[in-house]
């Protein structure tokens, strides 16, 4: 389990977003919904311990944040590649010499996100939405405790995120917890909200 308590998360000397006690459960998706500076892109790099101007207290698995940020793994608009390589040859960069059970593993999510036929294309000819894929499988291979995608909705419409959520599934099924923010409702997988500054439970309204 992540716990969150009495978090402040600054920008200078601003409050920009608040958590009174928020847990997200392993094994599980959570999707974040908030504007533009909202201070949801800060939250998540908070998690992967690359943004530091915060109070309160990020407890997961009974130990401090400091103790498991690089078992946290966050996906954000910086998505580079080296572009003479091809998609598996990337994914070997992090990964080293895939064994037989990890190009069981990629061949599966590539032919639920329907690119078998680029893996061996390069990587100059892919677009924005494929280099996410990319980097999805890689995070799969590579499985971290916590995976964190960031503007999740900017990479894909509904009718990818079908696909893409087949992929996270599988990441869930092996004990991760994976934490994604947007712009967008997705009502169906809403499930935190960001107003007036709080990060809080979605609750429908009846």
């Amino acid at each position: 389990m992540l716990r969150i308590k009495t978090f402040k998360l600054f920008t200078s000397k601003n409050i920009i977003l608040t958590i009174d006690d928020l847990s997200f459960d392993l094994g599980t998706f959570s999707y974040i919904q908030g504007d533009n500076s909202t201070g949801k892109s800060l939250f998540l790099s908070t998690l992967a311990g690359q943004y530091k101007k915060f109070t309160g207290e990020i407890i997961f698995k009974n130990k401090p944040l400091l103790n498991w940020k690089n078992d946290f793994l966050l996906l954000n608009n910086d998505l580079p590649v080296i572009k003479k390589l091809d998609y598996i040859e990337n994914i070997q960069l992090s990964l080293g010499r895939l064994g037989t059970i990890q190009k069981s593993r990629l061949l599966e999510m590539a032919t639920i996100l329907d690119i078998v036929d680029n893996l061996k294309t390069k990587m100059e000819y892919s677009s924005r939405c494929e280099r996410m894929f990319m980097y999805l499988i890689r995070a799969a291979l590579l499985s971290p405790s916590i995976l964190m995608i960031d503007d999740i909705d900017d990479y894909f419409d509904e009718t990818i995120f079908d696909k893409v959520y087949q992929v996270i599934s599988l990441c869930l099924k092996s004990g991760m917890l994976v934490i994604s923010t947007g712009k967008s409702n997705m009502v169906n997988n809403l499930t935190f909200k960001i107003d007036s500054g709080e990060l809080r439970k979605y609750e429908p309204k009846i």
